[in-house]
Protein backbone atom coordinates (compact mmCIF):
# COMPACT_ATOMS: atom_id res chain seq x y z
CA UNK A 1 0.00 0.00 0.00
CA UNK A 2 1.75 3.10 -1.19
CA UNK A 3 0.77 6.55 -0.09
CA UNK A 4 -0.19 5.50 3.43
CA UNK A 5 1.13 7.37 6.41
CA UNK A 6 3.68 5.57 8.58
CA UNK A 7 2.47 4.22 11.89
CA UNK A 8 3.05 6.51 14.87
CA UNK A 9 6.38 5.88 16.52
CA UNK A 10 7.90 4.34 13.38
CA UNK A 11 10.00 6.31 10.91
CA UNK A 12 8.87 6.55 7.31
CA UNK A 13 10.55 4.20 4.83
CA UNK A 14 13.05 6.81 3.63
CA UNK A 15 13.87 8.16 7.08
CA UNK A 16 16.36 5.53 8.30
CA UNK A 17 18.73 5.81 5.32
CA UNK A 18 18.67 9.61 5.64
CA UNK A 19 19.58 9.41 9.32
CA UNK A 20 22.29 6.88 8.55
CA UNK A 21 23.72 9.16 5.87
CA UNK A 22 23.59 12.10 8.29
CA UNK A 23 25.45 10.07 10.93
CA UNK A 24 28.10 8.75 8.54
CA UNK A 25 30.39 11.77 8.81
CA UNK A 26 30.26 11.76 12.58
CA UNK A 27 31.13 8.06 12.60
CA UNK A 28 34.08 8.76 10.28
CA UNK A 29 35.13 11.54 12.62
CA UNK A 30 34.99 9.13 15.58
CA UNK A 31 37.07 6.68 13.53
CA UNK A 32 39.88 9.25 13.43
CA UNK A 33 40.40 8.54 17.12
CA UNK A 34 41.74 5.11 16.15
CA UNK A 35 45.51 4.76 15.61
CA UNK A 36 46.86 6.19 12.35
CA UNK A 37 46.96 3.57 9.61
CA UNK A 38 44.30 1.44 11.27
CA UNK A 39 42.34 -0.40 8.54
CA UNK A 40 39.02 0.54 10.17
CA UNK A 41 40.01 4.22 10.30
CA UNK A 42 41.21 4.29 6.70
CA UNK A 43 38.16 2.43 5.41
CA UNK A 44 35.63 4.55 7.32
CA UNK A 45 37.15 7.89 6.36
CA UNK A 46 37.76 6.92 2.72
CA UNK A 47 34.26 5.51 2.26
CA UNK A 48 32.76 8.63 3.82
CA UNK A 49 34.81 11.04 1.71
CA UNK A 50 34.14 9.20 -1.55
CA UNK A 51 30.42 8.61 -1.16
CA UNK A 52 28.53 10.36 1.60
CA UNK A 53 28.82 14.14 0.98
CA UNK A 54 28.09 13.61 -2.72
CA UNK A 55 25.22 11.23 -2.05
CA UNK A 56 23.66 13.70 0.36
CA UNK A 57 23.95 16.43 -2.28
CA UNK A 58 22.44 14.19 -4.97
CA UNK A 59 19.52 13.28 -2.71
CA UNK A 60 18.97 16.90 -1.73
CA UNK A 61 19.00 18.10 -5.34
CA UNK A 62 17.55 14.98 -6.96
CA UNK A 63 16.13 15.94 -10.35
CA UNK A 64 12.86 14.40 -11.48
CA UNK A 65 13.23 11.40 -13.79
CA UNK A 66 12.61 12.32 -17.41
CA UNK A 67 10.93 9.06 -18.37
CA UNK A 68 11.34 5.31 -18.64
CA UNK A 69 14.78 5.45 -20.29
CA UNK A 70 16.00 7.82 -17.58
CA UNK A 71 15.15 5.26 -14.88
CA UNK A 72 17.22 2.61 -16.64
CA UNK A 73 20.48 4.40 -15.92
CA UNK A 74 19.37 6.34 -12.85
CA UNK A 75 21.30 4.24 -10.33
CA UNK A 76 24.56 4.34 -12.28
CA UNK A 77 24.13 8.05 -12.92
CA UNK A 78 23.39 8.77 -9.26
CA UNK A 79 26.42 6.74 -8.13
CA UNK A 80 28.77 8.50 -10.54
CA UNK A 81 27.33 11.89 -9.65
CA UNK A 82 27.62 11.14 -5.92
CA UNK A 83 31.31 10.24 -6.17
CA UNK A 84 32.06 13.25 -8.38
CA UNK A 85 30.18 15.68 -6.15
CA UNK A 86 31.75 14.14 -3.04
CA UNK A 87 35.25 14.68 -4.38
CA UNK A 88 34.35 18.21 -5.51
CA UNK A 89 32.93 19.10 -2.09
CA UNK A 90 35.98 17.65 -0.33
CA UNK A 91 38.25 19.69 -2.61
CA UNK A 92 36.28 22.91 -2.03
CA UNK A 93 36.38 22.43 1.74
CA UNK A 94 40.11 21.66 1.72
CA UNK A 95 40.94 24.66 -0.49
CA UNK A 96 38.78 26.94 1.63
CA UNK A 97 40.49 25.82 4.81
CA UNK A 98 43.92 26.16 3.19
CA UNK A 99 43.12 29.71 2.08
CA UNK A 100 42.28 30.78 5.61
CA UNK A 101 45.28 28.79 6.91
CA UNK A 102 43.14 26.53 9.11
CA UNK A 103 43.45 23.24 7.27
CA UNK A 104 43.72 20.01 9.21
CA UNK A 105 42.25 16.70 8.15
CA UNK A 106 40.04 16.69 11.24
CA UNK A 107 38.65 20.17 10.51
CA UNK A 108 37.94 19.24 6.90
CA UNK A 109 36.17 16.08 8.01
CA UNK A 110 34.19 18.08 10.59
CA UNK A 111 32.99 20.56 7.95
CA UNK A 112 32.07 17.75 5.54
CA UNK A 113 30.26 15.83 8.29
CA UNK A 114 28.18 18.91 9.10
CA UNK A 115 27.44 19.61 5.45
CA UNK A 116 26.45 15.99 4.85
CA UNK A 117 24.13 16.02 7.85
CA UNK A 118 22.42 19.21 6.73
CA UNK A 119 21.95 17.98 3.16
CA UNK A 120 20.75 14.54 4.25
CA UNK A 121 18.21 15.92 6.69
CA UNK A 122 16.63 18.55 4.45
CA UNK A 123 12.87 18.10 4.62
CA UNK A 124 11.59 15.75 1.94
CA UNK A 125 8.53 17.91 1.36
CA UNK A 126 10.56 20.91 0.25
CA UNK A 127 12.57 18.78 -2.20
CA UNK A 128 9.40 17.43 -3.78
CA UNK A 129 7.85 20.89 -3.93
CA UNK A 130 10.97 22.40 -5.54
CA UNK A 131 11.11 19.54 -8.06
CA UNK A 132 7.42 20.03 -8.95
CA UNK A 133 7.94 23.77 -9.38
CA UNK A 134 10.89 23.16 -11.72
CA UNK A 135 8.91 20.70 -13.83
CA UNK A 136 5.95 23.07 -14.13
CA UNK A 137 8.07 26.11 -15.04
CA UNK A 138 10.24 24.16 -17.53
Amino acid sequence: MTGTAPRPGRPATGELPRWGLAASGWLALIATLLPEGSPVRVTAVTAFLLVCPGLAAVLALRPAAAGRDARRYALLEAALLAVTLGLALATLVAVGLFLVELFTATRALLVLAGLTSVLALLPLGSRARDRDDAVQSG
